[in-house]
């Protein structure tokens, strides 16, 4: 598909393009693979250790805030539900900032709205203010902290840019098995207002990181990013973007099946509470180990939107094989656990490829934007999960292998829809024609 922008204005465009191509390639201390880069790549993971680990940790404090707010557990979840999906809603805006302020200032300034909104969560008595404060400004903030940190790999990558991707995936992996100690602990020790001022410092941390971004290699991406919304849409209105929209929405139906219902769906099995939880912790650790094991999936040079697609789609068929009935209740946990080892195994090495196929299908310039939209998509179909679940929970005689069997068949799609988009390996460069890269 042709982009529908003037052949003019995209080949002035592109002129402009190609002299802030070779000032950037060119200005001292910038290094591409090498260098500096390295130490991109090192912020890129701890911004993400820090930011991340805490946002997918928040449940961390439902207990605590159940005992404070008499058990109001609709209220309460929709704090943590909030801080989450704010950060996939707030994706498109997030992009918008990064192309126009930058990469340094949209962490910088993502970390301070976070640090606020959680700090003012230390000081408010009301649920819903926790709401508006920890849930909307702490994920809106922790949004505006995540796209930059990984689309500025794009800048400083390029023969190594799908392992950067991967290492900076794995932060956020190691966050969520590190900050719900780190979380537990503060808890314990100086209460839930207390935990939240620490939570509130750690988030700071990501501030002074990104003071660490080299501010004249941002003011020449800033230049480099001085184009229309109208561009910006124009990147991501073709048929294959869609199509991975359409897969990113599939996926967070299917992904908020598994995660949200998994423990209700083991005690229907027969399994204990505790052994339900510990199906969630397999989850947990084999996603980091999968993020890890992406790292010489990458080095081996595999395409990697061939492995997104297989992932995704082998998830799907591990999902639909949960519902596969044992007699006894231990064969049944070791079944489900095997199960879940290798749905998280699935799950994180499809993750750690999410921004390598995103940077695939769109223009290096339109990554933050694109990433954006990708986001919100994923994040609406996380929305749209519980209730579908629900619906089918019943419709199916209030039995979960109804739902589970849907989760796994619609990301058995979201793969297939996704693989003919990637069968070939897209090379990044530095700068391409405007036209054709919008085909």
């Amino acid at each position: 598909m042709k982009s529908s922008l003037d052949g003019s204005v995209a080949s002035s465009y592109d002129v402009e393009n190609e002299k802030l191509n070779e000032a950037h390639l060119n200005t001292p201390g910038h290094s591409v693979d090498e260098g500096y880069a390295w130490v991109i790549l090192a912020i890129s993971f701890f911004v993400n250790f820090a930011g991340l680990g805490i946002a997918f940790s928040a449940g961390v404090y439902t207990p605590v805030l159940l005992e404070e707010f008499n058990g109001k557990k609709e209220a309460v979840g929709l704090i943590g539900a909030l801080y989450i999906g704010f950060i996939f809603f707030a994706g498109p805006v997030s992009g918008y900032f990064t192309n126009q302020l930058g990469h340094r200032a949209t962490i910088i300034g993502g970390a301070l709205l976070a640090t606020v909104g959680v700090a003012l969560g230390a000081a408010v008595s009301n649920v819903w203010l926790l709401c508006v404060t920890v849930g909307v400004v702490g994920g809106s903030g922790t949004s505006m902290i995540y796209i930059p940190s990984v689309t500025i790999l794009a800048e400083y990558f390029h023969k190594w840019r799908a392992v950067a991707f991967t290492i900076s995936a794995v932060g956020i992996g190691t966050g969520t098995l590190v900050m719900p100690l780190y979380l537990k602990w503060a808890i314990d020790q100086y209460g839930r207002r207390g935990a939240y001022l620490m939570t509130a410092g750690v988030i700071l941390q990501v501030a002074v990181a990104g003071f660490l971004i080299d501010r004249t290699q941002t003011q020449i991406q800033n230049r480099k990013s001085n184009f229309t919304l109208k561009e910006q849409f124009a990147s991501v209105c073709n048929w294959k973007f869609i199509s991975f929209l359409a897969n990113n929405f599939l996926f967070g139906l299917s992904m908020t099946i598994v995660f949200v219902f998994l423990p209700d769906y083991a005690e229907l099995k027969g399994l204990t509470k505790i052994q339900a939880v510990y199906l969630v912790s397999i989850i947990g650790i084999s996603n980091a180990v999968g993020r890890l094991l992406n790292i010489p999936i990458s080095l081996c040079h595999c395409n990697n939107g061939i492995v997104y697609a297989i992932t995704c789609a082998l998830s799907g068929v591990v999902v639909c094989v949960i519902n596969i009935p044992v007699s006894e209740n231990e064969k049944t946990f070791i079944f489900l656990a095997f199960a879940c080892l290798m749905y998280g195994l699935m799950f994180g090495i499809q993750l750690a490829n999410l921004v390598v196929v995103t940077n695939y299908l769109c223009p290096d310039r339109f990554l933050n934007f694109a990433l954006g939209i990708a986001m919100m998509f994923n994040g609406t179909g996380s929305i749209c999960g519980s209730p579908v679940a629900a619906y089918f929970f019943t419709v199916g005689g209030e039995s979960f292998e109804l739902p589970y069997y849907i989760a796994g068949g619609v990301t058995i799609i979201a793969g297939l829809i996704i693989l003919p988009l990637v069968h070939k390996r897209r090379q990044p460069q530095a700068s391409i024609e405007l036209d054709d890269r919008l085909e």
